[in-house]
């Protein structure tokens, strides 16, 4: 089998035509290469009716090209230093579904990633004696420009269905970036931030309670600051993460006037394992702020000076 000439396009690893074809010969990309692969016939046979377009994994780029070309997608990025509760967050939502809960305004409809989903979630379960549940590890560190992203397909009362992308990165770029926005090690958190329409920013108040609060407290400073430098008026929200453990009160002030000066927009909501729903409030407010798209803003024309002859715009221009 030859190699399609559509870069996106992973019809020779198994996947079906990223343009939609059923027979992936029938596609002009792929016929445009087709003519450079006719020496051997063995190559010309099709098993496409085995294939299916996603394997169940983490998402990449080339998987968001496709989905973003089915339909209205949103975008949310999950920040925060290393082990602040970002993958928990996503198995706990994901549990959520499972056993039946429902958000109030959305219904799930379905997921291209449930084998990620599954990966994840399967810490939570009790598999056998010798694994009781534990949360999920660490997400590794690598030097992917893109985070593994989880997918999403929710339809709102309204009967509008769109796809929901989250990002589940190492907690280590955020922090690097957070110190040098063009850093080579953090330009997978640089593209989060560019790319997200809304997001959600982890405080672990675990660690901001303990012996390391002096650590945390930086490192979560530090990303909301670098955050409110580019976020504008997209949704953000500050989860307070592991709130069965209380920071002191000077730290939590310290950290919301950090927020309220940089992300003045943002909301605050605290999660726990010990209350499961908490988890799917966070998820659904920041939904309901992502789902509708907000306006632009108006341009206004700065006036520069009062003169009749400077302020002529042409005989076009409202009066």
């Amino acid at each position: 089998m030859g190699r399609c000439s559509n870069p996106n396009c992973f019809v020779d690893e198994g996947d079906t035509c990223c343009m939609g074809e059923l027979n992936h010969e029938d596609c002009p990309s792929w016929s445009r290469n087709k003519k450079t692969n006719n020496s051997d016939p063995e190559e010309k046979e099709s098993n496409f009716t085995f294939r299916v377009p996603w394997s169940s994994s983490a998402l990449g780029c080339s998987d968001l090209s496709r989905l973003y070309q089915q339909g209205p997608s949103i975008f949310i990025g999950l920040l925060g230093a290393q082990n602040t509760g970002k993958t928990t967050f996503l198995a706990a939502n994901y549990l959520q579904l499972l056993s039946g809960e429902k958000y109030n305004n959305f219904e799930f409809c379905g997921s291209q990633t449930l084998g990620a989903w599954e990966s994840i979630a399967s810490w939570a379960r009790i598999n056998n004696e010798k694994q009781m549940p534990s949360f999920p590890p660490h997400t590794p560190r690598g030097v992917d420009r893109t985070p593994g992203i989880l997918h999403f397909v929710l339809q709102d009362v309204n009967d509008k269905i769109k796809n929901i992308f989250l990002t589940d990165a190492p907690g280590e770029w955020f922090t690097r970036w957070a110190i040098d926005v063009d850093a080579i090690d953090a330009a997978g958190a640089k593209w989060t931030a560019s790319q997200s329409d809304a997001f959600l920013i982890f405080a672990d108040c675990e660690k901001l309670a303990g012996e390391e609060r002096s650590v945390a407290r930086r490192e979560l400073r530090t990303i909301i600051e670098r955050l409110g430098e580019s976020i504008g008026s997209r949704p953000a929200v500050l989860v307070w993460a592991k709130s069965d453990k209380q920071p002191t009160e000077a730290i939590k002030r310290a950290i919301q006037s950090a927020l309220e000066r940089n992300i003045p927009h943002a909301k605050e909501f605290e999660v726990t394992v010990e209350d499961p729903a908490s988890f799917a409030r966070v998820f659904e407010s920041v939904l309901n702020e992502a789902w509708t798209p907000k306006f632009c803003e108006p341009i206004t024309e700065p006036i520069m000076g009062s003169s009749s002859f400077l302020a002529f715009r042409g005989h076009h221009a409202k009066s």
